[in-house]
């Protein structure tokens, strides 16, 4: 039937399937085209439908089912011959009740001797260049609901599996087909995803052509509804005139995301749409504004029953689905401004971005923001579906000719508890106020009753001190808020009489960004208010790392001076385990930086790459067999052999995530088979771990980069030659304990990706990193000079003293606020638990 329609409807609106099992109710859809569009129609049974239009066609194209990809290459070839598409159970009467000859029997072709893959690529090769050259389908065979716009529209339809489940072979398929198609099309149609890699991987791949992609597989009369109310204004409910004036309050969007997917608006989103609590509380919906053009009667329904608590916000990444930073080189400006369009024909003005689904926080570049800033001009950007911000909550965005406000999400996924839980240590750094949260709800699991009973049980964690606001209301309160925080920042800086005599310049930056603040909000131009503001804070941000920086080194100086009269007062000299030697460090900080970059890149893939490295750790034994393997195959210079070895297997885990367990099988071969031979002491495996770690996580990694740690590492395994020194049999050391307090002082990563330490430090975004990344560093340098100052045989006690030391300054950690105060307890945190370390 799907053929048909799409055959008929393809002169003009004719044909309506009212049927079910599909996204969405028909029979109250053609209910509304009756009423909205002065539709008319009449109710006829199936084969009343066939009798009337059947004689249209020219032919009859037959699918084979049991070759499924037949389905999607018979759509395609009857859609371009005015035939239609049957199942061989209905030829044969089709041909003696009408009179239609049999155009192509797929199973009696010479398609049905290719598989899957070889009849997509005989398409793309035969029937794409009389195909539609503005669209692509990506469609599971057994779904038929938006087929009769495909017909209607002779767009080329494909379907590959993707993702982790997908062969090499498909997946090369899939790219032949994007690479073979225009740019700057959308993809209409969607996937199984079994294993939740699919979408991620094929938007990527879809992205970095051009392309776009519009979900939507089970939405019946496409044909229908994309002829109904374009061309025509789509005005969203005006709001209370009324601006809200800041106050110190807790300030929350409750939002509905995947409105992108078509599925989900014309199904799920109408039940959600149909709660009583809507209209009661305020509501961000998010919907994909290219429903101006491809369903414009679906848009209308939403925006003609909503209330003024309603609020509609272009999903992501604009009018269609793409992760913006996985664009083409070209393909982004020219995407942000055919999203522009539709944004203001669908009168929305809060832009959600999605980019990619790693399995760290979603990064964003500053290109892309600024892009899509300076070409859809909104009230405010929402970055991701993700579970909470780590390391930058909200900021202020410039492009060239316009900022923005710039909000992550904070999403309920599983209970309330889980979300009253991750908000918990942050709400403990808050003061009064004011405050923004931004909650995505997930709605497949939620509905609208569930958001409001959390958001009660997190007014009531607040004593009531909190307003749901629409997304609106929310960016231009944030606008106010990023002025009045700093203009606080900075008469709190302006008391403390070290900042403007050792941080004069940045101070006086400060000042003049508030002072052009003040002069834009004179102008009524709240945005470059905002903007100036939140530059100032920058500026005030930095004295604040700066001077924790500076503090920690003072303590790092005393503690140098301290341990050098301490060494001289006893008269002895430097012992060889308290000897550093550059060539042991520099062996451990490149192995274990090329790790860390390897991680880095495998997390950045997806978020499935943690269980590969669950995998890895199970499976890291097998290093043991290598290095016995390599000690016979090449005796006297294993240890290259297995630098070059672990090489390859890192350059493997950077391309894909499944090697992971090779990268962390080839760092400790190498470390094995070398320190077996030159073995290091507790102070070198420790900075070579610490510095390597921070240089695996600071470091932008490239080509040039990997190919210097590759060099470096192998010049440190250079000079290791011969056979290992035997170990004792007497007393072999216990590796389990020491192994875990070895590892506690990488701990310091923490304060990238923990939002409550990030608030009680006051810092966010690079900042956060360079801390990190010093902490790495100090805490060991500090460790090391208090074992010279103390001069205590290691023992079970004095790793307890230093535990003991850091439940402390642990406890102080969370007892602090500000830059200074904050690193110091973490510094001396990290530091008593690398002092552990070492004794152990």
């Amino acid at each position: 039937m799907t053929s048909l329609q799409g055959l008929v409807n393809r002169a003009g609106v004719e044909l309506y399937l009212n049927v079910t099992g599909v996204a969405g109710n028909t029979s109250a859809m053609l209910s509304y085209l009756a009423t909205r569009f002065n539709v008319t129609h009449d109710d006829v049974s199936a084969q009343a439908a066939i009798d009337a239009y059947a004689r249209r066609a020219s032919s009859l194209v037959v699918f084979d089912p049991s070759r499924p990809e037949s389905i999607d290459i018979g759509t395609m070839i009857a859609a371009q011959h005015d035939a239609l598409l049957v199942g061989p159970d209905l030829a044969a009467w089709m041909n003696q009740s009408y009179g239609l000859p049999i155009f192509l029997d797929y199973a009696r072709s010479s398609w049905s001797s290719l598989d899957a893959i070889g009849a997509y690529d005989r398409a793309l090769r035969e029937l794409y260049p009389a195909a539609s050259t503005t669209l692509l389908a990506i469609l599971p065979p057994d779904r038929w609901a938006i087929r009769d716009y495909l017909y209607a529209t002779k767009t080329f339809v494909f379907f590959h599996h993707q993702g982790a489940l997908a062969s090499p072979f498909e997946t090369a398929a899939t790219m032949r087909i994007l690479e073979a198609t225009p740019r700057g099309i959308p993809i209409l149609g969607w996937f199984p995803s079994p294993t939740l890699t699919e979408e991620n991987s094929f938007v990527q791949m879809a992205s970095g052509q051009g392309k776009f992609v519009v979900g939507v597989q089970d939405v019946p009369n496409l044909s229908v509804l994309t002829a109904l109310g374009r061309n025509e204004t789509h005005p969203q409910v005006a709001p209370s005139a009324v601006p809200k004036v800041l106050e110190n309050k807790t300030y929350v969007v409750v939002a509905v995301p995947d409105g992108d997917n078509l599925d989900f608006a014309a199904g799920l989103m109408r039940d959600r749409w149909s709660e009583s609590v809507r209209g009661t509380m305020p509501l961000a919906w998010s919907l994909n504004p290219l429903l101006v053009d491809l369903a414009p009667p679906l848009l209308d329904m939403y925006y003609e029953t909503a209330s003024p608590l309603d609020q509609f916000i272009a999903a992501p990444s604009g009018a269609g689905y793409l992760y913006p930073d996985y664009a083409g080189a070209g393909d982004l400006a020219p995407f942000v401004n055919f999203s522009k369009r539709y944004l203001d024909a669908a009168d929305m003005h809060v832009l959600w971005l999605l980019n990619a689904f790693p399995a760290s926080e979603i990064p964003y570049s500053a290109a892309t923001l600024s892009a899509y800033v300076d070409g859809v001009r909104p009230e405010g950007i929402v970055l991701d579906y993700d579970d909470q911000p780590k390391s930058r909550d909200m900021w202020m965005q410039a492009g060239s000719s316009a900022v923005a406000p710039v909000v992550r999400s904070t999403h309920f996924w599983t209970t309330d508890e889980n979300v009253l839980g991750k908000l918990g240590p942050a709400i403990a750094t808050w003061d009064n106020g004011p405050h923004f949260i931004w909650l995505t709800v997930y709605t497949f699991r939620f509905n609208l009753q569930d958001a409001r009973t959390l958001v009660t049980e997190l007014a009531g964690q607040l004593q009531g001190n909190l307003e749901v606001v629409r997304p609106s209301e929310f960016f231009g309160l944030l606008r106010q808020d990023f002025v009045r925080s700093a203009k606080a920042q900075f008469a709190a800086s302006e008391g403390n009489p070290i900042v403007p005599l050792l941080f004069g310049s940045a101070f006086d930056s400060a000042r003049a960004r508030l002072r052009d603040a003040d002069a834009f909000l004179a102008a009524g131009d709240t945005n470059s208010a905002a903007y100036a503001a939140y530059l100032a804070l920058e500026d005030l941000r930095g004295v604040s790392a700066t001077e924790a920086l500076l503090a920690s080194l003072l303590v790092l100086l005393a503690g140098g001076v301290v341990a050098f009269l301490a060494q001289r007062s006893s008269g002895s000299g430097g012992s060889p385990s308290g000897t550093i030697r550059p060539g042991v460090v520099l062996l451990v900080a490149m192995a274990v930086a090329l790790l860390t970059f390897a991680l880095r890149e495998a997390l950045e893939q997806n978020f499935w790459t943690y269980p590969m490295i669950l995998i890895g750790i199970g499976v890291a034994g097998i290093h043991r067999p290598l290095h016995r393997f390599l000690g016979r195959a090449y005796p006297d210079r294993s240890p290259i052999a297995a630098a070059l070895l672990d090489l390859v297997f890192i350059a493997l885990a950077i391309r894909t995530s499944v090697a992971v367990p090779l990268a962390l099988v080839g760092t400790l071969l190498v470390l094995e088979t070398s320190l077996a031979r030159r073995p290091g002491h507790a102070s070198e495996i420790l900075a070579g771990l610490t510095f390597g770690v921070a240089l695996g996580f600071l470091g932008g990694f490239d080509l040039p980069t990997f190919t210097g740690l590759a060099v470096l590492l192998v010049v440190a395994t250079w000079s290791i030659r011969g056979a290992p020194i035997p170990e004792s049999t007497a007393r072999r050391p216990r590796a389990l304990l020491p192994g875990f307090l070895l590892a506690l002082p990488l701990s310091a990563l923490s304060v990238a990706f923990y939002y409550s330490l990030a608030l009680r430090l006051q810092v966010q975004g690079p900042l956060l990193l360079t801390l990190a990344g010093a902490l790495l560093i100090l805490a060991p340098t500090l460790a090391v000079l208090g074992r010279r100052i103390v001069r205590l045989n290691p023992s079970t006690a004095t790793s307890g003293a230093a535990l003991a030391l850091a439940a402390v300054f642990g406890g102080l950690s969370l007892l602090t606020e500000g830059a200074v105060p904050t690193f110091l307890a973490l510094l001396g945190l990290l530091g008593a638990l690398a002092y552990a370390a070492l004794d152990a």
